[in-house]
């Protein structure tokens, strides 16, 4: 859009406007005192007068199209709905006051608070008629004090107060509401009215069956309709091994009684109003209505933007609703401590509820309702993360220092709660002194995410300066600046998550405690891509009684089940995945987990198509099953190394019926004669001891791909880790013998490790080696100590401090030595290991 900016001439004059000083008209002195709280920004003594008035005005009432200046040190009660105008300037000393008593609007291009005080209501005396502001564009390409266009902005101290009657924000049904019924039974009694318009949020994975409603009348928990439902709405609560899952569907309220939006007729393209808050000035917003509101695609232009105020404490947004809005929904940007609750979001571009930077802390974000959150069209991003995968988040967090209690995300084209965290902090709020990627959660509890394309919670992902997205991974410490320091358990509880197409959980990081999750109808229930991370505790349910609705063209499945992934009805869905590690599980609920002729299922099961390794250490204990195969594990793929390596213990034998077993995939390596197999988990279940061993070519020689042999000719060919090919790593059963070999000969540096925290274990193996090797243990540690060479047959009784050669075929043992998880050879031709 073309901009046209306000000339500094044009600036000057309207300061020197805000400065001037207006007599006391005939009949209109007194006194305003402004109520609800904290220290009134107008003077005790400023003078009150009627909007009305001409002598408010110097004789002359303001016509259509005026730029209006509140005169100074005068409160300015808007006692009429004016014509439209072309701006309101409210200087410091003064108010624009709406009276009570009759219905009143303001229409006008822009309204600048300029250390005054705009007011609809206060909190000690809502306003109890209808006060609409609607930002209009008769003058397109304004840039004003660069807030751009159709605004409400606040700079130099000052302040808004917009006070609308409490209303009931949002609640849930009590019984499930189908499509075609007009009525609706909530779990409490709302103070809705007959012509309210209500939004009733998904409940299955396709988040666009959300829709909005209009009240005819209520009598107790019942909400008549003026019109059918045109979806079905789930409402029950089921209950599995004493453990409680409640996918009841919210119903939020969008009308209130005081409402600030945009023009519909120049908000047609996405061009709605936006408030600015900065420069050290205050918002106290409650139950108000915001439409239209945001601009598509324009960075700082948001329906709400709280913008680098630093500490807000004395501001607040309660009880709200926001509603077709054009670019996210409240914006918390370089401001800390402001408290955001109550609030209804539905139907948004981008992130939502959205942290900036990763400076802002001590934000307080409580009992929201945010849905349909849309994933941003090309071109129209403000960020990169506003699109594509996870895709836009309905709550974007990117410092964890701040409280997140009770809040539902329902819906939408990309992720739920998305903690995505930089490695410092961007844009304006950039510094090297915060690390949020090493700083401890505050809160996360009682939160609710479903109906998302992607992710309940994903806490990955993270901002690099320029704004595209990498792998991060979070692990807090006591002192984020130092990454030595000691670390600090991050806990994540009491969370929903249901039908996600995804993931109702992803985690990236370390010192992770998933506590009293419930789980349940999601692709995967939850992954943990980490390490020393922990599900404790809670609910994972396969299937439920809310089978949902579809669309003619989806496959369904069986019964007309919705399902998570319809162009794949084949796709298992599994309430837990390992990856990475050590992760594990324990004291878990798993229900309904069965297989059927369309696709597995299982309870635990391992990151499909995996090419990255996992931790033989991963574990399982205190696991409940109910109607569920406690394991499915798909044939690995011959490409993919993780698969290759896909092996758990179950520490106490809830899994397999006996502690201390090791599950594994039907990887050749892993299992053998000795072990029994599960045909109905396609694994096996083995009484042996597993480590990590790992294979480089660190000399980067072009040795090929590597191919381990077991002594009873069980072998596998590895691809190597993607971007880092001469990196294979795989788990193996120990006490065992190996051969390997090289596609085109032994890498002129091979370093082989084994971790393993059982002290004593070990790998014997052989590789075909021309001339003679430098070949030192731990060198790291160990001041680079060279093996000695022994024969093949003294080899067995060293400590993996010798070696052999004979024929051309080297011998080897690791062993992992008392203190230490790990053993490690460097293997060079010459002495390239120096």
């Amino acid at each position: 859009m073309k901009k046209r900016a306000i000339a500094g001439s044009l600036l000057t004059l309207l300061l020197l406007a805000c400065a001037s000083t207006s007599g006391t008209p005939e009949g209109e002195t007194g006194t305003h005192v402004h109520s609800g709280g904290s220290a009134p920004t107008v003077e005790a003594s400023a003078v009150t007068v009627r909007w009305s008035n001409a002598s408010t005005w110097g004789g002359k009432v303001p016509a259509e199209g005026a730029s209006v200046t509140i005169p100074a040190g005068k409160i300015v009660l808007l006692d009429v709905s004016p014509p439209r105008l072309g701006s309101v300037t409210i200087p410091a000393g003064s108010a624009l006051v709406f009276e009570d008593g009759a219905d009143r609007e303001l229409r006008t291009d822009w309204i600048m608070v300029h250390g005054g005080r705009l007011e609809i209501g206060t909190e000690a005396q809502p306003f109890t008629h209808r006060a609409t502001i609607t930002l209009t564009d008769a003058r397109p390409g304004e840039n004003v004090m660069d807030m751009g266009d159709k605004f409400i902005g606040l700079m130099g101290g000052g302040t808004l107060e917009l006070h609308g009657q409490p209303r009931l924000s949002w609640t849930r049904l009590a019984a499930t509401a189908r499509a075609g019924q007009a009525a609706l039974t909530l779990t409490e009694t709302p103070n809705w009215k007959g012509g309210d318009t209500i939004v009733l949020a998904s409940t299955d994975f396709d988040h666009t069956q959300a829709e909005t409603a209009v009240v005819a009348g209520v009598s107790g928990t019942t909400v008549t309709l003026t019109a059918p439902l045109k979806n079905g709405h789930y409402g029950e609560v089921h209950t599995f091994a004493g453990r409680t899952l409640s996918e009841r569907g919210e119903v939020g309220l969008l009308s209130r009684n005081v409402t600030v939006q945009g023009e519909s007729s120049s908000s047609a393209g996405g061009f709605g109003g936006h408030v600015m808050i900065m420069g050290g000035s205050r918002a106290r917003v409650e139950n108000a209505q915001f439409t239209r509101m945001g601009q598509l695609g324009i960075n700082r232009r948001y329906p709400l933007h709280f913008h680098m105020l630093g500490d807000a404490s004395t501001s607040y947004v309660r009880n709200n609703s926001l509603h077709g809005l054009f670019n996210r929904c409240v914006t918390i940007h370089g401001t800390n401590n402001l408290t955001v609750r109550g609030n209804v979001a539905a139907g948004t571009v981008g992130h939502c509820f959205f942290l900036e930077d990763g400076a802002e802390v001590g934000n307080v974000l409580e009992n929201n309702l945010g849905l349909s959150t849309r994933n941003a069209a090309a071109g129209k991003a403000v960020l990169p993360s506003d699109r594509g995968v996870p895709g836009a988040a309905t709550y974007w967090v990117t410092n964890p220092d701040n409280t997140l209690r009770g809040n539902v995300a329902a819906g939408g084209d990309g992720t739920g709660f998305w903690y995505g965290l930089p490695q410092n902090p961007t844009g304006l709020s950039a510094t090297t002194s915060i690390w949020p990627r090493r700083t401890a959660l505050r809160l996360f509890k009682d939160n609710v995410a479903h109906s998302y394309v992607e992710r309940g919670l994903n806490v990955d992902d993270g901002p690099r300066p320029d704004g595209t997205i990498e792998t991060v991974y979070h692990e807090a410490r006591v002192n984020p600046a130092d990454e030595k320091s000691e670390g600090v358990t991050t806990v994540f509880e009491n969370f929903t998550a249901y039908k996600n197409r995804s993931h109702g959980v992803w985690l990236r990081g370390r010192n992770h405690v998933l506590k009293n999750a419930t789980l349940a109808d999601n692709g995967i229930g939850a992954t943990f891509a980490s390490f020393d991370t922990t599900f404790s505790g809670g609910l994972v349910v396969g299937e439920t009684a809310n089978v949902g609705q579809t669309h003619n063209w989806e496959t369904v499945g069986l019964g007309g089940r919705s399902l998570p992934r319809h162009w794949d009805p084949s796709f298992p869905i599994r309430g837990y995945e390992f990856y990475d590690g050590r992760v594990g599980a324990e004291g878990v609920v798993f229900a309904n987990f069965q297989p059927n002729t369309q696709r597995p299922a299982s309870a635990l099961g391992f990151v499909r198509k995996n090419h990255f390794p996992v931790s033989p250490r991963n574990w399982a204990r205190g696991l409940t099953f109910v109607n569920a195969t406690p394991v499915y594990l798909e044939n690995p793929s011959a490409e993919s190394d993780g698969d290759q390596a896909a092996v758990f213990l179950d520490t106490d034998g809830s899994v397999t019926g006996t502690a201390g077993r090791y599950v594994t995939a039907s990887a050749p390596l892993l299992w053998d004669a000795s072990c029994g197999h599960r045909a109905a988990w396609n694994a096996y279940v083995c009484d042996k001891p597993y480590g990590k061993a790992w294979f480089e070519d660190v000399s980067g020689s072009g040795a090929g791909k590597l191919t381990v042999t077991r002594t009873d000719g069980a072998n596998v060919t590895f691809a190597g880790v993607p971007g880092r090919r001469t990196y294979v790593s795989s788990a193996l059963p120990a006490q065992a013998h190996y051969a390997l070999r090289y596609e085109r000969g032994a890498p002129n540096r091979l370093r082989i490790g084994l971790d393993n925290r059982a002290v004593g274990n070990w790998l014997r193996l052989t590789l075909p080696f021309t001339g003679e090797p430098y070949i030192y243990r731990d060198w790291w540690i160990d001041s680079r100590s060279r093996l000695k060479k022994v024969t093949p047959a003294q080899l067995d009784a060293t400590q993996g401090d010798s070696y052999a050669l004979v024929n051309g075929t080297l011998y080897l043992k690791l062993q992992v030595q008392t203190g230490r998880e790990w053993a490690v050879l460097d293997v060079c031709k010459q002495d390239l290991c120096r």
